[in-house]
């Protein structure tokens, strides 16, 4: 019985010796582990000369590296797409020279979120790198590691690589230090001078809009703005250029980003395309935004992360749009050519992306700035719409110019013939307005006459002289007035009145009124203007007032001059009836019905002013403006 009992023992010893062994060389060269010769200057893809593992349950490193499951990977990329599983690389790398030599490991993604690489026994603490794992000064697009082989040596590394939130989608290579750091600054160079022309046709394109006043060109330079900045992150300038506060949270923010790029893509194409005249499509665009306003807040939330629906409406989006601009084309918008040009070249890099984002292919490894090359090409396109936009609108213009020619030619001469009949009609009217105004001239004036035969003839029967002067006074007042409308009928002009003639012929009539043998008095008069037939009148009356004072009262010998002058400039008139008489005391005449004829005359009916000279001579100077 003790026999059986130590053979069991022994053999549970040997296997445990034997797991141990196993262990051992399972640690000391991980299965299919290919030793890679590190004395070549060559670039190298390590991930050709290594063994790869899929972890699928989160397994510690120690049973991964006890698993039987690492496979030789002979291809040049690893591609899972968004996974939540972690790729375990192991590789050898051996130095046969006799010098040491120093290399890089180069992961080929800005966008892996975490990166670990172990020596071969995983007793000292992995070397940590990644997207959310930066820490310090970080001066290259991809992360590295450097590695450091003696002579004559050879070590074994396993590489843990992992990322929650962007794909999985990377080569690994081996490079001389300088070789890489050289190549990348040049592709550094490069990428910002691509994010440069699409900054630059970003700014163009919101001048455009601000001098446009076109909504299309604000929102074309929203969708840069969003695209720059994805491709910052993607392409690794961000990682770079970026404070590391900033960095941590860009990285979180992938959902945000993609969905951002529709959206403002969505509102620009509604523009552009003029999607309301196109009710369904109109429709598509506006489902499409709200979908990605609802993912950009519930997606977000790590609970509910989910990349693969956000890739999913995208790839759903660049199709409808592409067929939006095609649908608008064939309905006529002429401008859609050049929207269906440069969205076709921009779709084709985002079908790229999309299909490297879900694992279907690493071509996005050989073009990563390929979408920044088709966005510069698109943007140029599109900025040449402008131009465009003008030829067409010159061409309507000129279309609508020879419609509005046409039809102006055809209105001119129904104008003409319209104006012709006016013409005609206005003129008979006119010919009756002037007949009959020249008629009611001629009746007043007949009236006129009646009413001063009907006064000369009462004016013979008086045998008083007080009342005669009375009665000749009222008939030199009338004749004033009837002085006017003889002008008029005399005259073509029924309007206005030549001052210089009606006031020669009314100092005539007056002068025949009053004059005698004893009477030697001369007047000399100096007029020079036109007056509308009212205010002549008034004109006519006031000096046959003033007139008829100065023969009654200015000469004791009845010998003197009177000065008569009637002067305008532009509607400014003075009138001024002065001589050289005795002059006379204004109070003895306060109640002469002559001297407030003549006040009512220029206050009231002229709105006019006077002044009076009595002193010496007599000297009335009225002014008015009409």
């Amino acid at each position: 019985m003790q026999f059986w009992v130590e053979f069991f023992m022994s053999i549970h010893i040997l296997k445990k010796l034997i797991l141990f062994f196993i262990f051992y060389l399972t640690i000391q060269s991980p299965a299919n582990a290919i030793s890679i010769d590190t004395s070549s200057p060559e670039k190298i893809s390590l991930l050709q000369h290594s063994a790869v593992y899929i972890d699928k349950e989160n397994l510690p490193s120690k049973v991964i590296m006890n698993e039987k499951s690492f496979v030789p990977y002979h291809q040049v990329y690893i591609n899972k797409g968004v996974t939540s599983e972690t790729i375990w690389i192991t590789f050898t790398l051996k130095n046969d020279s006799a010098q040491n030599i120093d290399k890089l490991l180069v992961l080929s993604s800005p966008l892996v979120g975490y990166i670990a690489l172990y020596d071969k026994t995983f007793n000292t603490p992995p070397i940590v790198k990644g997207a959310a794992h930066i820490a310090g000064k970080h001066a290259t697009l991809f992360p590295y590691f450097k590695l450091s082989l003696p002579p004559h040596t050879s070590k074994t590394y396993i590489l843990e690589v992992k990322s929650k939130i962007n794909p999985i989608d990377f080569g690994l290579w081996l490079q001389n230090e300088k070789e890489y750091l050289q190549e990348d600054q040049m592709q550094q160079f490069i990428d910002i001078l691509l994010v440069g022309i699409v900054l630059a046709l970003m700014l163009y394109s919101f001048i455009l809009a601000i001098y446009t006043k076109d909504k299309s060109y604000l929102y074309y330079s929203f969708y840069l703005f969003a695209l720059i900045y994805q491709q910052l992150t993607y392409l690794g300038l961000t990682q770079i250029y970026f404070p590391l506060s900033f960095v941590t949270l860009d990285i979180r923010i992938t959902v945000f980003k993609i969905t951002l790029l529709v959206i403002t893509a969505a509102l620009f194409s509604m523009h552009f395309l003029k999607s309301k005249n196109m009710p369904a499509i109109h429709k598509g665009y506006r489902v499409f935004i709200f979908i990605s306003l609802a993912e950009m807040f519930i997606l977000s939330i790590p609970k509910f992360y989910n990349l693969h629906i956000v890739i999913l409406t995208g790839a759903l989006f660049i199709i409808f749009n592409l067929s939006a601009g095609i649908f608008s084309y064939n309905k006529g918008n002429t401008q859609a050519r050049l929207f269906i040009i440069g969205f076709g070249i921009v779709f084709i890099s985002y079908l790229f992306i999309i299909l490297n984002a879900i694992g279907v292919t690493s071509i996005m490894q050989d073009f990563q700035n390929i979408l920044m090359f088709s966005t510069a090409f698109e943007a140029l396109i599109l900025s040449l719409a402008f131009a465009d936009r003008y030829t067409l609108l010159q061409k309507e213009k000129e279309k609508v110019d020879r419609q509005i020619i046409s039809e102006s030619k055809h209105r001119t001469k129904m104008i003409e013939k319209e104006v012709e009949i006016k013409t005609l009609a206005l003129n008979d009217a006119l010919e009756s307005k002037e007949l009959l105004l020249q008629e009611v001239h001629h009746r007043v004036k007949n009236n006129l006459q009646i009413i001063l035969s009907i006064i000369r003839l009462q004016n013979d029967e008086i045998e008083n002289q007080h009342m005669t002067e009375k009665f000749n006074n009222l008939e030199n007042r009338i004749n004033a007035i009837s002085k006017t409308y003889n002008m008029l009928l005399i005259k073509d002009n029924h309007e206005e009145v030549e001052m210089q003639e009606y006031i020669d012929s009314l100092l005539l009539d007056i002068q025949e009124t009053i004059n005698h043998d004893t009477v030697n008095i001369e007047i000399k008069t100096e007029i020079d203007a036109t007056i509308p037939l009212r205010e002549s009148v008034y004109i006519g009356l006031i000096i046959n007032e003033l007139l008829t004072n100065t023969y009654k009262y200015a000469f004791d010998d009845h010998r003197g001059t009177v000065f008569i002058s009637l002067q305008h400039q532009n509607n400014h008139y003075t009138l001024c009836v002065q001589d050289d008489g005795k002059g006379f005391t204004p109070e003895e005449f306060t109640n002469s019905l002559g001297l407030q004829l003549i006040h009512t005359l220029v206050y009231d009916q002229l709105g006019g002013e006077m002044e009076t000279s009595t002193n010496s001579h007599t000297q009335y100077t009225i002014r008015f403006t009409l």
